[in-house]
């Protein structure tokens, strides 16, 4: 190169994705170093091949480089090897803590322009491509991309040089194998033939239609009318970047250029000739380069062709690119903006899956895997297309929050699907399910196997007399009537409803109503439930805050008696009540009332795992001694189905495989085959609980209760 020429360094960012020019990108900086070597003039290009970087992150990674740069002791070549790690070290510091998908890897290249010289250093799976005005190309990749080698994988990275000298014509291209893809060594040397930087850049990005291709294309030229040995500013005051170089022992520059004449000592007018020359070949090869870019290549028929209909062309062109455009762009703004939003929930979910992952705690384990289940939902909300994503990770939270919860899953056997879907009770019997639809006042009654593993025959439907159609009396709930331990005095189902009770015999196969004996002190408010003890009907008044007993007395109900002496409060917020001796009532917020003889029982729930009750609808008992067996609590919000002893002590919860209990409308049990019966509302199930262990008992009340 000679030193008495004045030559301009060009430079232009490539940006295209799939045939979308993107504009400059944040991966190409030019820093000047003039006060860290031996001319101002001199320059630093560098290009982070880190697509995903941002710009500010870019900014960062290219600001420690060259602070560096400036500050390293020794040579140019040992300043950027240190510059290099710096940065490399810096990216390392970002990638702490980040997912996997969003860490920064790639390589680095920078081209150090001087007076004599160019040199690139290249770290990382880096790519440069060089191409001399005489057409030789030359593709300069020091390694595959192996992980060691890869940029922001490794601690420490091996930098590589190459020096070239420069000639006006040479252009070079500096990229990655993180932001090049797709692109062929093949179209990246035609593109480089078709003038200077800028020409080059130009013709990337308008023939690059499928795959992606970033970086920083350099040239060199003769600056027309001057002779000195430093190089002149950019032509272009953006942030393209610019450099042109030559391998000092490639054969790229030509034999006959005017350089080699004036280095062979020709006179100084023959080197000016040669000098001018050159710059017109290069005006002129920039000329014909724009009018490529802007008429490209054709074949002459298809020349000819488009001559005779340039008129319609250019007047629809003017018309629908504006249409066109609007459209792209609306269309590119709604998928990546919403593509980045599913992003950025996706890896807001896994880091708060791997944070859970990493607790130890119960208590702090539990909030956090309830959190992510929550994060789950709403990110498969929003993305039904991607639900199998956090699949391990669901099954891992529930096996966890299990085990803290001390849930025993089980596989409920499906009875029956019911018809439509209805607020349900239900009543178990010996041999089969009473179920209450509540929204069309109907019941039915499903008989099961001796298995207890489905019905057998068909269901029957309760019929009920007169007294029904007469009153409109809406039932609200329903128990299983036998004459086992005293218990009623027929077998079949005694029915409640707000004015009325009806008694269905099985024998009869009818439903009729049960005389009541008029009191005015009984008058029913608010039926809520009702159970059958020792003959006696016992009705739950969440109207009047009050439990009403019936004694059956021959053929019709005596007169209403008060549990209480007066109405009582908590009663009002309360949904169902079970008997064994003493009375036991569930309340809305999952407290639980024991009475015996009208007077309060010790009852404390100890030992639950999870304090806070979701929504609970119904309780159930095993046995008939209030310090024996067990009490069962239906929480359909979880879809837990709760043991207690009948002291409030946890044993242990149990809940679906598929969690089938959630939304739950009542249950019953079978005590003589521990068998548990859940409805929904439009499904049926059964299992099997475990038989509760002796307790020791607190007292042995046998009187009504």
């Amino acid at each position: 190169m000679r030193a008495d020429l004045m030559y301009d360094i060009s430079f232009s960012s490539i940006n295209v994705i799939n045939g979308e020019e993107l504009g400059d990108t944040p991966q190409v900086s030019l820093h000047v170093v003039g006060k860290r070597t031996a001319s101002e003039s001199e320059k630093l290009v560098v290009f982070l091949d880190l697509p995903t970087a941002s710009p500010s992150t870019c900014a960062d990674i290219a600001r420690v480089l060259h602070d560096a740069f400036m500050r390293a002791p020794g040579g140019v070549t040992s300043a950027l090897r240190l510059a290099i790690q710096l940065a490399n070290d810096r990216i390392l510091q970002l990638n702490k803590g980040a997912p996997p998908s969003r860490r920064l890897e790639g390589s680095i290249s920078c081209a150090l322009v001087m007076e004599n010289g160019l040199i690139i250093a290249q770290a990382g799976p880096a790519i440069a491509y060089a191409r001399s005005d005489a057409g030789a190309f030359e593709v300069v990749a020091p390694y595959a991309a192996t992980p060691a080698q890869v940029v922001g994988i490794s601690p420490s990275v091996d930098v590589q040089f190459n020096n070239f000298a420069v000639q006006p014509g040479d252009v070079f291209v500096l990229t990655g194998s993180r932001s090049t893809l797709g692109v062929s060594d093949e179209l990246i040397r035609v593109c480089m033939g078709k003038g200077d930087a800028r020409m080059v850049a130009g013709y990337l990005n308008a023939n690059v239609k499928r795959g992606r291709m970033i970086g920083v294309a350099l040239s060199v030229d003769v600056a027309s009318g001057a002779t000195r040995s430093a190089f002149a500013q950019p032509a272009r005051s953006s942030a393209e970047t610019g450099a042109a170089t030559r391998r000092a022992e490639s054969p790229f520059a030509p034999a006959g250029s005017a350089q080699a004449a004036a280095s062979a000592g020709l006179p100084v007018a023959a080197t000016v000739a040669a000098t001018v020359n050159q710059a017109a070949r290069s005006v002129q090869r920039s000329l014909v380069a724009l009018g490529a870019r802007l008429l490209p290549q054709e074949m002459p028929a298809e020349v000819e062709q488009r001559a005779r209909a340039a008129t319609f062309l250019l007047a629809a062109i003017a018309v629908l690119i504006p249409i066109v455009v609007a459209v792209i762009v609306a269309v590119l703004y709604l998928q990546f903006s919403g593509e980045a939003e599913r992003i950025r929930l996706r890896n807001d979910v896994q880091a708060q899956v791997e944070a859970a992952r990493a607790v130890t705690d119960p208590a702090q384990a539990k909030a956090d895997w309830t959190r992510a289940l929550e994060m789950i939902s709403e990110y498969e909300a929003k993305n039904p297309q991607d639900r199998a994503a956090f699949d391990e990770a669901k099954t891992q939270a529930r096996a966890r929050l299990d085990e803290i919860n001390q849930v025993t899953r089980v596989q409920p056997i499906l009875l029956a699907v019911l018809e439509g879907s209805a607020a349900r009770r239900i009543a178990a019997s010996a041999l089969g399910v009473y179920v209450l639809n509540r929204d069309t006042n109907s019941a039915d009654y499903y008989v099961l196997n001796a298995e207890r593993t489905g019905t057998t025959g068909k269901k029957v439907s309760i019929a009920f007399g007169e007294g029904l159609t007469t009153t409109n009396a809406a039932l609200v709930d329903l128990a299983w009537a036998t004459t086992t331990d005293n218990r009623w005095r027929t077998e079949g189902a005694v029915l409640f409803a707000d004015g009325q009770i009806f008694e269905y015999s099985s024998a009869t196969g009818r439903a009729s109503p049960i005389p009541i004996s008029a009191d005015a002190d009984a008058t029913l408010v608010r039926v809520q439930a009702g159970e059958l003890y020792n003959n006696t009907v016992y009705l739950l008044d969440t109207g009047v805050g009050q439990i009403w007993r019936y004694r059956l007395a021959g053929d019709k109900l005596g007169s209403g008696d008060a549990y209480f002496r007066s109405p009582y409060n908590p009663l009002k917020e309360s949904l169902d009540l079970a008997i064994d001796g003493a009375i036991y009532v569930l309340q809305r917020n999952g407290a639980i009332l024991k009475y015996f003889s009208r007077q309060p029982m010790q009852f404390n729930m100890t030992g639950l795992p999870d304090q806070q009750w979701s929504r609970v609808v119904a309780i159930a008992l095993s046995g008939d001694d209030p310090n024996r067996g067990s009490l069962f609590v239906l929480d359909a919000g979880s879809g837990s189905i709760v043991e207690l002893t009948k002291s409030g002590r946890f044993v242990r919860q149990y809940r679906g495989i598929q969690d089938e209990f959630v939304g739950a409308q009542d249950m019953s049990l079978d005590a003589t085959s521990n068998t548990l019966y859940v409805a929904t509302r439009e499904r049926l199930y059964s299992i099997t609980v475990r038989p509760a262990a002796p307790q020791q008992p607190e007292a042995a009340p046998n009187a009504q209760p």
